[in-house]
């Protein structure tokens, strides 16, 4: 019998096995396919000495980045705008399927850092061109190719320096995207030890290379993928007990991007108090030598963190977005407030009233809570949810985890609207990445409460 059974599975652990290769080489063709679009936007110059540049460089134009007319007096060859050049120079595969990569060009984020980091070894302000009162910011420096604002702390721009110095923007921008594939082989490498069969690790590598949001990411050369590393090295070392490192992960990602305080909650639970204290510490210590220095640029960055404004945005899927349809923007802007602090209450209460709450269930909770409850959500945003995705599917193998997945791994719908849109177009287009967000913080809430009312029955 036992030998019967061992020949029977033979054939299916055969098949699991090739199924799983066909997966994975499948889905390194769909991310090869991400860098080759990304490659599109260079030319090379030389093969030896490697050499390339870029297909378009920018020197100046309006931050509004609205279409913009020729004059009638004006040459054909004359670019009067971002979105224009854009047009000019077409559009290569994947940029056609999200918002910011038919309007912005390659790198547009990623200069926005490089030029804070180089206006720190100048002495200048790293906000000097970040001002979001002015209706029009005219933008030229002879070194970085096209504006982005800086809108982070000090602390990024002192990371960056090294870069600054050494390299120019488009090698900067190069090594970024090297840097951004080595952490991703980093976090594919950690998600496949955490399964045990061949097509379960096929299925969460694949998770990791098809995710079309990493795409965007790496074409305007944003840090979120930095912050989902440090989410996956959280969660990770937390559940191999190494609890010393996963703090640091979390501290590392608060000093790069504010938005991981959100997680400060389940930290609180597990009593990780030296962790928040050290975060806002370092935060601090490394911002205030700057802003002595430069007292009006504390005033602008505390103005920065305060004006979230609920404006139209095609890039936008946040929840504001929504209410902004619904209700216009004076009713749409207090219902936006109203549902951000009910989400937030509502995570408040899941995380402490329950006696018991599994660090991976609250971490899950929180981050899921900033992509339901913020109000402004950006596409590329969505990489730092893709940690969360993959450990929930190693803690509950459940198809509800893949299905939300398969959701927001889609782009949007942006390419099957066209020309002016409808009302109906506007809100589907806004709500695809927002439900299954909410389908996600429900299924999160229902395990938190489950393993609470087990926990309950098992102690009477």
């Amino acid at each position: 019998m036992t030998a019967a059974l061992s020949a029977s599975a033979a054939p299916r652990q055969a098949h699991r096995a090739t199924a799983g290769l066909i997966i994975t080489g499948l889905a390194t063709l769909v991310h090869l396919s991400f860098l080759l679009s990304v490659a599109l936007h260079f030319q090379i110059v030389s093969l030896w000495p490697p050499k390339i540049i870029p297909e378009v460089t920018v020197r100046a134009l309006n931050e509004n980045l609205a279409p913009v007319k020729a004059a009638p007096s004006s040459t054909g060859a004359e670019l009067h705008s971002l979105y224009e050049t854009r047009r000019v120079r077409g559009i290569h595969l994947w940029d056609r399927l999200f918002w910011d990569s038919t309007r912005y060009e390659v790198a547009f984020d990623f200069f926005g850092l490089y030029k804070g980091a180089l206006n720190l070894l100048r002495g200048e302000s790293i906000y000097e061109v970040a001002r979001y009162d002015q209706p029009y910011t005219i933008f030229t420096d002879p070194i970085v190719p096209y504006y982005a604002p800086y809108i982070y702390p000090p602390l990024v721009s002192y990371f960056l320096v090294p870069m600054a110095l050494v390299l120019s923007p488009w090698s900067a921008f190069l090594a970024w995207l090297v840097l951004q594939e080595l952490l991703l082989v980093w976090c594919i490498r950690i998600s496949r030890l955490l399964f045990d069969s061949h097509l379960q690790r096929s299925v969460v590598t694949a998770m990791w290379l098809c995710f079309t949001p990493f795409y965007l990411l790496l074409y305007i050369g944003q840090t979120s993928f930095v912050i989902a590393t440090c989410i996956l090295l959280l969660a990770h070392w937390h559940l191999s007990e190494r609890k010393l490192a996963a703090d640091w992960a979390w501290i590392v990602s608060v000093a790069i991007k504010l938005l991981t305080l959100i997680a400060a909650p389940i930290l609180v639970r597990s009593k990780r108090y030296w962790a928040i204290i050290l975060a806002g510490a370092i935060v601090i210590v490394a911002s205030l030598p700057y802003f002595v220095a430069r007292p009006d640029d504390l005033l602008f960055f505390v103005y920065l963190v305060k004006s979230r404004t609920v404006a139209p945005n095609g890039g936008d899927f946040s929840h504001s977005e929504v209410f902004w349809l619904l209700l216009g923007p004076n009713a749409g802007q207090l219902a936006s407030r109203l549902f951000m602090w009910a989400a937030i209450l509502a995570s408040v209460a899941l995380t402490f009233i329950p006696r018991r709450i599994s660090f991976l269930d609250g971490l899950s909770l929180w981050i899921c809570t900033y992509f339901l409850a913020y109000i402004r959500v950006w596409e590329h945003h969505y990489v730092m949810i893709l940690p969360v995705l993959v450990l929930l599917w190693y803690s509950t193998k459940s198809r509800v985890v893949l299905v939300v997945y398969l959701l927001l791994a889609l782009p949007t719908p942006l390419l099957f609207f066209d020309g002016s849109w409808s009302y109906a177009q506007k809100l589907i287009y806004h709500l695809c990445k927002l439900v299954p967000v909410a389908v996600l913080y429900g299924y999160i809430a229902k395990t938190i409460l489950a393993r609470r009312f087990a926990a309950r029955a098992a102690a009477s």
